[in-house]
């Protein structure tokens, strides 16, 4: 049985130990946490083959350099002398065009679609235990510009063959009474689900320790041991592990231990926030366009509200002005029975890994038989878990892979 070692222990982490131990392989994951934070937990929820515009858009770039310096903007673009951080500018600015967005339309549309099935088959077979609400997604507006933007977004779904509806203000006061008077119109993306993602972590993570995959938390990787052109074995400050097969689906961090082998991947993070509120029931998930917030229902009266995208910051200090901005978009779109005024330690921060063109890396890194990536899934790693998994696994052992892999290489 060969020995597979996965680092980073987030959705893409665990669902390519799942896969992996489905397979045949012995699976380690190691982690820098406990396996209980990050990303993975407290991100929207939201499953979105809607989601078919890649983050390096013509739309995402003018965001960006309107709202450069704007501490209240929902985007934020540092800037620093680092060397990695313009690099990745550089090649952002150079495909946020349309002719990248065309391109990576059907990309996106296949993967999430993918990924989407493998969730509906692993709840559907009862072989992981969590919720998972399949009622579309609504992507809702005030402004008239905010709208014609969404109506785009809309045409380009519908053409990629998603089921899609317009929505008028009588039709979404149907589906959720306690809309705001000026909330004026939205579409219902019937292609997309929500689940509790920290329910679903704590399900996979159960399920493969019931399975014999071993779980190693807080741990610090210090040296990739390498032998011509393979990885041998992983130097931690809890000792040393070997393996046949190394999987590195480290988030943000994967650029930090790929460089330990002189290679370079273009990944940044795009910091986000979240919080919990306990309110009159929302029905729906939501984008709220406006205010680039997103909202999801829970179950019992528990809402997230999440909302953010500041790009370079690796730091963990709350920018207050960016999660008003989640409060003030959250009020101006529902009639909340209660003001939410989260402190500051239940407001939850983390770092998604935005590659610098909006698709994610999956495959073996080129100059080493061995060594594999699952990151840069940007806004979408709970929606592409799953397949990045199975995509990882098939092609580490040696299958024909689900769907090409070339759009998601490491040197691209």
């Amino acid at each position: 049985m060969s020995k597979v070692v996965v680092v980073g222990g987030g959705v893409v982490g665990l669902f390519s130990a799942w896969f992996l131990q489905k397979k045949g392989f012995q699976v380690t994951v190691i982690d820098r946490g406990d396996f209980t934070n990050g990303c993975s937990h407290f991100n929207a929820g939201l499953i979105v083959p809607s989601h078919v515009v890649p983050l390096a858009s013509p739309g995402m770039l003018r965001k960006g350099v309107k709202n450069l310096f704007n501490s209240k903007s929902p985007v934020g673009f540092r800037i620093a002398p680092e060397k990695d951080l313009l690099r990745w500018y550089l090649k952002f600015t150079a495909v946020a065009n349309e002719r990248h967005v065309h391109r990576s339309i059907n990309v996106l549309r296949d993967l999430s679609l993918l990924s989407k099935d493998l969730f509906t088959d692993l709840k559907e077979s009862g072989e992981l235990d969590f919720p998972l609400w399949q009622n579309g997604l609504l992507m809702l507006y005030q402004a008239t510009k905010a709208g014609d933007d969404l109506r785009e977004e809309a045409e380009i779904a519908k053409e990629a063959g998603l089921d899609v509806e317009e929505l008028s203000q009588a039709d979404i006061r149907k589906l959720e009474p306690g809309i705001q008077a000026e909330v004026a119109g939205g579409f219902h993306y019937h292609s997309d689900d929500h689940l509790n993602p920290s329910v679903l972590m704590q399900a996979l993570y159960v399920s493969l320790e019931s399975k014999g995959v071993q779980f190693v938390k807080d741990c610090t990787v210090t040296t990739i041991q390498t032998s011509a052109q393979k990885a041998t074995a992983l130097e931690t400050d809890k000792g040393i592990f070997e393996f046949e097969e190394l999987v590195i689906t480290a988030g943000m961090w994967s650029s930090q231990l790929l460089k330990k082998l002189k290679v370079n991947i273009d990944v940044q993070p795009g910091k986000g926030y979240s919080f919990m509120t306990k309110q009159t029931p929302i029905n729906y998930p939501a984008l709220l366009a406006d205010a680039n917030v997103a909202v999801t229902p829970l179950g019992n009266g528990l809402a997230q509200f999440a909302g953010g995208m500041e790009i370079g910051y690796t730091g963990y200090k709350i920018t207050a002005a960016r999660v008003q901005n989640i409060i003030k978009g959250a009020n101006s779109f529902y009639r909340l029975d209660q003001n939410i005024e989260p402190r500051e330690t239940e407001i939850w921060q983390g770092h998604r890994p935005c590659s610098f063109d909006g698709l994610p890396y999956i495959g073996r890194v080129p100059g080493f038989q061995n060594i594999h990536v699952g990151t840069g899934h940007s806004m979408m790693g709970l929606t592409l878990g799953p397949v990045t998994g199975l995509l990882l696994s098939e092609s580490i052992a040696g299958e024909k892979t689900s769907l090409e892999l070339n759009p998601f290489r490491v040197g691209r």
